[in-house]
């Protein structure tokens, strides 16, 4: 639509271009040739139109030269002066064309190769929700999760599996940056954790494992945030440690009560050299609510610019706190939406919730 609106603009300006040349040699200037100027709208209009177009302008050029500039001496050179003019103007008038037609063949490449590329984006966008766990029914605990990516490609990682029968893990991770190069790294982290997690004894040991493995596969402008918790279902211990990221909230049942889970962990990922990282651990009661989550939730602003914040993200979990695990991520998400209203979203939005039944 808007390739057509363009050349109907240069159209307009290729008829009104002859028509001020044509007035301008009539009635303003009279003892000078002015029809080499046509020469301008002729190569205007052999960029939008095709070479046919292009030679019949350049004919009637000839003839408004031939009409309106000053008589020529002498029949021979009246014919003179126009075959060097329609000379002049075919000349003009082929040679951009030649130039549109390589700017055309250039477009559709590019075209060409957007389109595959934003194919192959589709099919890693797929792939990406496919490495993503699907819903997880244990008995005693509910856990959901949601993840809206910014763009087609996400750099926000969560998981959570059994490592035995009584012991089940959750991770949050947040990769830096947005797009493609973030997401890459996703499938590696996935793949990682869960060779790794039934080997070793807590949080801190997978992430610290898990420090070590992204220093191999990355430089050190790529880091990772990450919540790593392991719940045993049986006595209801939550252990967890925090390497930089969003402290979850912690939803006391029965009350608004809400703790952030802060007190233990390390630095980011990636980054330090022989990073430590320590454990923590706390008790769930029966419907106590854990929310993990990424800055897309908390950090998205509305037309004002606030932001929504963990005060917002605290209240909406303890108005729809009764529901179920997928319910709190559904009127959180809503509310995060309802929020921003027209605002783009910024970042990637990632939510899990953990209901203790």
């Amino acid at each position: 639509m808007g390739e057509h609106r363009i050349a109907g603009l240069l159209n307009f300006i290729v008829v009104a271009a002859v028509g001020a040349v044509a007035y301008t040699d009539w009635v303003i200037v009279a003892d000078v040739s002015l029809a080499y100027l046509y020469v301008l709208p002729i190569a205007l209009c052999a960029l939008v139109n095709p070479l046919p177009f292009t030679i019949a302008l350049g004919v009637v050029c000839t003839f408004l030269g031939d009409i309106f500039g000053p008589p020529a001496v002498s029949l021979y050179w009246r014919v003179v002066h126009n075959v060097v003019y329609l000379a002049s103007f075919l000349v003009v008038g082929f040679l951009v064309t030649l130039i549109a037609r390589q700017r055309d063949r250039m477009a559709e490449e590019v075209r060409r190769q957007r389109d595959e590329y934003e194919r192959d984006l589709e099919l890693a966008a797929q792939v990406q929700h496919r490495v993503l766990p699907r819903p997880l029914s244990l008995p005693g605990i509910d856990i959901a999760a949601e993840m809206k990516t910014a763009r087609l490609l996400g750099g926000d990682y969560y998981d959570f599996f059994p490592v035995s029968d009584d012991v089940v893990d959750v991770v949050i991770a947040d990769v830096s940056g947005k797009g493609a190069a973030a997401a890459l790294l996703m499938p590696s982290l996935a793949v990682a954790l869960r060779l790794r997690a039934r080997e070793l004894e807590g949080p801190a040991q997978v992430i610290a494992d898990l420090d070590g493995v992204l220093k191999q596969m990355t430089n050190s402008a790529t880091f990772v945030t990450m919540f790593y918790a392991r719940l045993n279902r049986a006595s209801r211990i939550l252990q967890y440690a925090n390497a930089g990221h969003n402290p979850p909230v912690l939803m006391r049942a029965g009350s608004c009560e809400a703790l952030l889970l802060e007190e233990a962990g390390g630095p980011i990922l990636g980054i330090l050299n022989g990073a430590q990282y320590s454990d923590a651990s706390i008790t769930l009661g029966t419907g106590d609510i854990l929310t993990l989550f990424t800055d897309g939730v908390t950090e998205q602003e509305n037309a004002l610019g606030d932001e929504f914040a963990v005060d917002r993200l605290k209240d909406v979990i303890c108005h729809d706190g009764t529901g179920s695990a997928a319910e709190v991520v559904a009127r959180v998400s809503e509310a995060v939406s309802a929020f921003a209203g027209e605002t783009v979203q910024a970042d990637d939005l990632t939510l899990v919730v953990l209901k203790v039944l």
